[in-house]
């Protein structure tokens, strides 16, 4: 007869059981979430470092045209020649300050992205690792109630406190 009954623990191995099935659940949604949004944060920030670089490509061209237009007020004969080149050296000059403005206000933006992105790669790693305890957990729990062996199950329990550990961590970030 004892057989037939039930040990009352395997109630607790039910409870446990379930209790960790939906702790994995909800840490594999937030986790998905957060991988979904760090692969599109990357992408956003590599974009805005690739404008940056186009802004230093065109900085550097200014640069250029306004050392050539140096070079040719040196030569050039005429005061008319001498103003129009010192007009365009002076035109470049504004351009060469708007690309540096604009290239920090890039770099700045992208950086932020950059920490941003940092921050939800983290939480979403510590979602994946209450996934991993969670079904640990069960594992152990399912297992134990299998071989009516009630210390995995207590192992079980164990474990899947640092599921919930973890889960709490993903959404608060305390450590």
């Amino acid at each position: 007869m004892a057989d037939i009954l039930p040990e009352k623990w395997m109630k607790g191995v039910a409870i446990t059981t379930t209790i960790l099935a939906v702790v994995a659940s909800i840490a594999s949604s937030r986790s998905a979430f957060f991988i979904a949004k760090a692969q599109l944060l990357t992408a956003l920030e590599g974009s805005k470092w690739s404008y940056y670089q186009a802004k230093s490509v065109k900085q550097n061209l200014a640069e250029t045209q306004q050392k050539s237009f140096e070079v040719s007020i040196l030569g050039a004969t005429t005061s008319e020649q001498k103003e129009l080149l010192a007009k365009n050296i002076q035109t470049y000059q504004m351009e060469i300050a708007r690309y540096d403005k604009e290239k920090n206000d890039i770099r700045k933006d992208a950086e932020d992205t950059g920490k941003e992105n940092a921050l939800v790669v983290r939480r979403g790693s510590q979602f994946s690792l209450a996934v991993v305890f969670s079904q640990i957990g069960i594992m152990l729990s399912s297992v134990g109630a299998l071989l009516k062996r009630r210390e995995m199950w207590i192992t079980g329990i164990v474990i899947g406190f640092f599921s919930l550990i973890y889960l709490a961590n993903g959404f608060l970030l305390l450590f």
